[in-house]
């Protein structure tokens, strides 16, 4: 079986970073690692050719004239024969450059700090909405108003709302006129105030063992309304083209993302430290796979992914116009495929990253006593149950007999 040329030597351009393509001295020889560098490495010894690496900052940005920097535009100029670097496919670069046969599907997604618990010193209200508080409250005033009028003896607007409430906080209610009917009222007036303090009362002792988390945006339509009111960031790769694919989207919210991130200039790159940058109320775009790779996983990194996507792409490598060969090189892109070793090396490189990430962590013994921080809300209510009472012991020394606020 006759085999087809292929060249014996070839430049290629790709971006270094860590775990991605990072070149190493060791013994006077110039070593490969990572992702990148493996599935080079291995199209190298099937193909059976010798390659030269061009360091990019970059992946490829477009200039108005046509031409592109980074590594689409070495490949363009012919400086490299081929591009690496997790490139995605789109129409203005096939302009400059031909690819390969996509060696993966990614979907990009975002990615925030897992939130905290809800602040303890508002607990209390916690357990209703705030709809619900609303109605109870309009309720109490309707029972007020309606008791003082048919039910007690001589009441004050005062008094009658101080029974009424007293009722909800198991507190008996005496000056009552009885007649069946009013018996009926009154039955069921106790019921509500048996069975609202019921449900507050499991509702907050639920919070209490398992608290809510703070909300977060969970799809890119709440990501996009929080970017939109400055509540939050989001960062995209300053290696990929994200922004300009989603200021080009045709729904409205993801363009006026796209827009906003452009507009800011919001971008990060893997040579950081991304866990760093998800410290304040930041969201970051990056492939779904890359998740584990870049950041890692619990208990490394506490994050949230998003629910949702806005785009699927296809890494492939960059070729320089008329590239001789692209049929054969499909065709091991392709066998590459189907043996899933792309993702196998990916899994390996994550689970290194996680291991070395995981060695590097102080253990830290978790913390079962209370704290003065877990009971301040049961201390400031305390204080303030104490100050009410204190103000009203004041007020019936202080009051004349001859004004009762409590009776008419």
């Amino acid at each position: 079986m006759k085999i087809s040329y292929f060249p014996r030597h070839l430049k290629v351009s790709t971006l270094a970073f860590k775990n991605f393509f990072e070149v190493e001295e060791i013994d006077g020889k110039t070593c490969f690692k990572g992702l990148e560098a493996k599935l080079l490495e291995c199209l190298a010894e099937k193909l059976n050719f010798s390659f030269e690496i061009i360091l990019s900052p970059i992946s490829g940005l477009a200039n108005i004239n046509g031409t592109w920097d980074g590594v689409i535009g070495l490949v363009q100029i012919g400086e490299a024969d081929m591009g690496l670097g997790t490139l995605s496919i789109s129409g203005e670069r096939m302009k400059a450059v031909d690819f390969s046969v996509p060696y993966n599907i990614l979907k990009k997604i975002f990615v925030v700090k897992e939130p905290g618990p809800l602040p303890k010193i508002t607990a209390f209200t916690y357990p209703f909405t705030q709809n619900a508080w609303i109605l109870y409250a309009l309720m109490i005033l309707i029972a007020t108003v309606l008791f003082q009028r048919i039910m007690f003896r001589n009441a004050t607007f005062l008094g009658s709302f101080l029974l009424v409430f007293g009722s909800i906080v198991s507190q008996a209610i005496d000056n009552v006129r009885d007649t069946p009917w009013r018996r009926l009222l009154f039955g069921l007036w106790m019921t509500i105030a048996a069975v609202m303090p019921f449900l507050y009362n499991i509702n907050f002792l639920s919070f209490l063992t398992n608290p809510e988390k703070v909300p977060v945006p969970g799809t890119f339509r709440d990501l996009s309304e929080a970017v939109l009111n400055g509540k939050y960031k989001c960062l995209t790769s300053d290696q990929s083209i994200d922004s300009n694919f989603m200021r080009g989207s045709a729904i409205d919210y993801v363009a006026k993302l796209g827009d906003t991130i452009e507009k800011n200039e919001w971008k990060y790159s893997y040579s950081e430290r991304l866990e760093d940058l998800l410290a304040d109320p930041v969201a970051m775009i990056m492939p779904a796979k890359g998740v584990a790779f870049f950041l890692g996983n619990p208990p490394i990194i506490d994050i949230k992914v998003s629910e949702d996507y806005f785009q699927f792409f296809y890494p492939a490598i960059a070729l320089k116009k008329g590239f001789c060969c692209s049929e054969r090189l499909n065709t091991v892109l392709s066998n590459i495929n189907s043996a899933g070793l792309y993702n196998k090396w990916l899994d390996e490189i994550s689970f290194v990253a996680f291991l070395r990430k995981r060695l590097e962590m102080q253990h830290e013994e978790p913390q079962l006593q209370l704290t003065l921080q877990d009971l301040k809300l049961a201390f400031f209510t305390l204080c303030f149950g104490y100050a009410l009472a204190f103000l009203a012991f004041l007020g019936e020394i202080l009051t004349p007999k001859q004004f009762d606020i409590f009776s008419s």
